[in-house]
């Protein structure tokens, strides 16, 4: 049976999950079985750690390295020198044509039509520049409607105030059990259990944590809603 290694991408447009499926049913149509996993965490890493890895283990274990998903990887020359240095056997599922030649050639003319298109772009705002006109926030009314997005700083702070707004809306439907909770003398893990048993996730769609259930109530209900003292105060008024 042949042995593969599989190696994913994380990133706004590629999703792990599905290279996972894409790499098992390749696997499995050439009859054969993955025997390591590798996912590089970032879309861009510096020295691609995880695609270093995958290939020594590949290069070991006699395996190919079955990448699920090539994409941008074909333009890039730090990405290709890899492979092709490591003369690891690799096949890539969203281009199955690709190999030592034809990888290298696409990485090449990618990378020079990128310096061909940059230089491009740097002389025409030159020339832009040159004839009189107004760059990026230089533009007229570029600010008009957003004068309080203008500098780094107020860009900043507008878009804390917002992400801000938006959870205080989502959570303001959870608050008042939350405060009953505490005032019942509930502790936190006990309510996050709540939480997470109930189905309700964070705002970002992951299970609550003390760290994230603590930040709620210190910002929406009050730093009097931390600690034991809701407790003590829950039987003195009982």
């Amino acid at each position: 049976m042949n042995k593969y290694i599989s190696y994913y991408r994380t990133g706004k447009a590629l999703n792990p999950s599905e290279q996972e499926v894409t790499a098992r049913e390749y696997v499995e149509s050439h009859k054969g079985r993955i025997v390591g996993s590798f996912t590089e965490k970032v879309a861009k890493p510096a020295d691609w750690p995880a695609l270093r890895r995958a290939i020594e283990m590949a290069v070991q274990k006699d395996a190919t390295l079955v990448i699920a998903k090539l994409d941008r990887l074909a333009r890039n020359v730090a990405v290709t020198s890899l492979l092709l240095k490591s003369g690891v056997k690799f096949v890539c599922c969203d281009l199955p044509n690709a190999n030592h030649l034809t990888i290298h050639i696409m990485a090449a003319v990618a990378q020079d039509e990128s310096m061909r298109v940059r230089q491009r772009t740097r002389d025409s705002l030159a020339a832009a520049k040159a004839r009189g006109v107004k760059l990026g926030s230089n533009r007229k009314d570029h600010w008009k409607g957003r004068e309080h997005k203008r500098g780094w700083r107020q860009a900043v702070a507008a878009s804390v105030a917002k992400r801000r707004e938006r959870a205080a809306e989502s959570y303001k439907f959870l608050l008042p059990e939350i405060k009953a909770r505490r005032e019942r003398g509930e502790t936190l893990p006990e309510i996050i259990e709540w939480l997470n048993s109930t189905g309700h996730t964070t705002t970002v769609g992951k299970p609550f944590t003390q760290t994230a259930l603590w930040r709620i109530i210190e910002r929406y209900l009050g730093k009097e809603y931390l600690g034991n003292n809701i407790r003590k105060f829950a039987k003195t008024d009982v």
